[in-house]
């Protein structure tokens, strides 16, 4: 699909279609017996509910059909010419108050097709020596072409005006009223008005757009908003100024040498200079006032050339401090752009490492635990002739029963330096270390020896040979059976002598 798609070509279609010149093609005869019309606002005007209501309004439903031909065009085709001939006589058609340019149907439209309407016009207040009909239609030929006149000079008029039937631009403004200069001195004014036309634009006269979007109106407030905002620059600019026409430096120093600075912000000359100055003018003479002049233009010159001399003398401010420290102040640089490897690196072991560092290697410590074993199955704690530490496990935690138990309790808090429990290391600000214990003082190898063969002998004296006391006093062997439970251990070890009491001596 994908390679049909781009073998397609735009082109293929670019011939005109020829239409068949057939009668079953044509549809002039049926139009014939329609009219066109055009909507003069479209804005406020819709074909769909023009071509519903309009029927009603000729009285002619049933008789003729609507056909939207676009957003703007319209055709009502007629099955009686009488009835096309009636609705076209009436004059200006309107919709939704607006009115609508209606012509009838030509097989071949000239340009000003739907261009024009025509309008019974109303004339008031004609020249009283001139109410004839040449002068009537004069009047109203300034307007438009003029098609009827209904004027009957041998009758009475029992009307204050003359009704004329012009044809007349929808394009132009449709005038209210005229000036008339006559041929004796002297002007009158005429004033025209339209039957059948409901709404227009009351400031240009046109139909086609409402007052609110006249584009008279919108340049009217659009040059009134330029003007506006004008003015409030030019008296922004002359509350800005420095110098006004009784400033005693007025038209000694220009606004651009004492006026903001647009990059810094700020006052080019502070105040408290330009308050020296106009003291220094004021109590010039008429004799010294144009050297006094001079010599502030030339200092002020002068000083502009150099940017620290400007700061320090025009702006009255400190001159910058120089150090021969050069890190001093010195800050942490957030930009990860600018540190490299290497300077991360040197950081680091300049500020002793980082905290998780110093957990991850405080863990990996050999730390002592009561509960760790040689590689031998052996307890380590009992060669230092203690009492083991036993330290309650978790409830739950069936895994801390026996050797085993406590081995794989040992690696659990090995591999958690931050734990408390064991209190074999502390947790401070800058890191976790490992706590300190005073060693022990213990006897030599050869007093530990003497004196555990000299328990083992009391023991075998008292219980046998059975009651060595191999668990007493010697190194624990691990065994490949299932390790019994702590409680068990303590009673095992426990060695009494039974209730039945002393053995009988014969």
């Amino acid at each position: 699909m994908d390679k049909a798609l781009m073998a397609m070509s735009l082109d293929d279609d670019d011939e005109p279609f020829d239409m068949p010149n057939l009668p079953q093609f044509s549809s002039c005869e049926r139009n014939t017996r329609s009219l066109i019309g055009r909507l003069l606002n479209p804005d406020c005007q819709k074909i769909a509910n023009l071509l519903r209501e309009m029927p009603r309004k000729w009285q002619k439903q049933g008789k003729v059909r609507g056909i939207a031909l676009s957003k703007e065009r319209f055709q009502f085709l007629f099955d009686n010419e009488h009835d096309l001939v009636e609705v076209l006589e009436k004059g200006v058609h309107t919709s939704n108050e607006w009115a609508l340019a209606i012509e009838r149907w030509v097989e071949n439209p000239p340009p000003d097709y739907l261009q024009f309407i025509n309008v019974w016009v109303q004339v008031r207040n004609i020249p009283l020596n001139h109410y004839t009909e040449e002068a009537i239609t004069a009047l109203r030929e300034r307007l438009g072409m003029v098609k009827v006149v209904a004027f009957d000079p041998d009758k009475p008029q029992l009307q204050e005006y003359v009704r004329m039937q012009i044809r007349m631009n929808v394009a132009r403004p449709f005038k209210q009223a005229m000036v008339v200069n006559l041929p004796e001195g002297g002007t009158s004014r005429v004033y025209f008005n339209y039957e059948r036309l409901q709404k227009r634009c009351h400031e240009c006269q046109r139909l086609n757009h409402a007052k609110d979007i006249c584009p008279r109106l919108v340049k009217q407030r659009k040059d009134a908003a330029l003007e506006r905002r004008q003015r409030i620059l030019r008296e922004k600019q002359q509350a800005d100024l420095v110098l006004r026409p009784h400033d005693p430096l007025f038209g000694v120093l220009t606004e651009d040498q004492v006026g903001l600075c647009p990059i810094t912000g700020r006052s080019k000359i502070s105040s408290e200079v330009l308050e020296e100055m106009r003291r220094y003018m004021m109590m010039a003479t008429d004799s010294d006032k144009a050297i006094r002049i001079e010599r502030i233009r030339s200092s002020v010159a002068e000083v502009e050339k150099d940017p620290m001399l400007q700061k320090t003398i025009l702006r009255l401010e400190p001159a910058p401090v120089f150090t021969k420290q050069v890190d001093k102040g010195k800050g942490r640089l957030f930009d990860l752009d600018l540190n490299t490897p290497a300077e991360s690196n040197a950081l680091d072991r300049r500020e002793g490492g980082k905290l998780m560092a110093s957990a991850i290697k405080a863990s990996r410590g050999n730390i002592a635990s009561p509960w760790s074993f040689s590689s031998s199955g052996q307890d380590i704690s009992s060669k230092e002739k203690s009492p083991p530490l036993m330290i309650a496990p978790p409830s739950g935690a069936s895994m801390l029963r026996g050797h085993h138990g406590s081995r794989s309790a040992s690696s659990h808090f090995q591999g958690n330096p931050t734990e408390h429990g064991l209190n074999l290391t502390i947790s401070q600000p800058s890191g976790v270390f490992k706590k300190t214990t005073k060693p022990r003082r213990r006897p030599y190898v050869s007093k530990r020896k003497a004196s555990k063969t000299s328990t083992a002998g009391i023991l075998q004296e008292l219980y046998g040979s059975s009651g060595s006391g191999a668990m007493i006093g010697a190194k624990r062997k691990g065994s490949s059976e299932e390790p019994e439970s702590y409680e068990g251990a303590r009673k095992k070890e426990a060695r009494v002598i039974p209730h039945e009491g002393s053995p009988k001596i014969r």
